[in-house]
């Protein structure tokens, strides 16, 4: 994929823009940090998206749970197909027809179910299980 990007020069410091609604990023003592902007219920809000635990769609209301001091909860209307295509380069897996989960926040996947860091269970189905484990292991051979 080829994305045009322009370079900038901020006080000195070589940076890149963004001619396309790609998320920013920010550099942040040698970490990157991905950010993207939602159009939320609440409000318009930049959310970094390694925070964001898991998604949950309820008849085209998408459900955000953010990690943040505590796990937030933003809402907005969509389809999780649409995100499931915007999110697929910061590894995130589709586990259930209304679920999109970050495998950076995926503790274990046994049993047909995930268990995320903070102790809550989701079901995967039968036939999203032998590819939910494979990207799970795959992801964590990767760190």
């Amino acid at each position: 994929m080829n994305r045009r990007i322009r370079n900038r020069t901020y006080g000195g410091v070589r940076g890149r823009e963004n001619l396309f609604n790609f998320p920013s990023y920010s550099i942040k003592m040698n970490l990157v940090v991905k950010k993207k902007k939602f159009k939320f219920n609440e409000g318009e809000k930049e959310i970094n998206i390694d925070n964001i635990l898991y998604i949950e769609s309820k008849l085209h209301k998408l459900q955000f749970y953010i990690m943040e001091d505590k796990i937030k909860i933003y809402n907005l209307y969509g389809t999780l197909n649409e995100l499931e295509n915007e999110l697929k380069d910061f590894h995130f897996i589709r586990i259930h027809q209304s679920y999109l989960t970050n495998l950076k926040y995926i503790r274990s996947v046994k049993c047909y179910k995930v268990l995320l860091c903070n102790n809550q269970e989701l079901l995967i189905p039968k036939a999203r299980y032998k590819n939910v484990k494979d990207a799970f292991i795959s992801y964590k051979g990767e760190l």
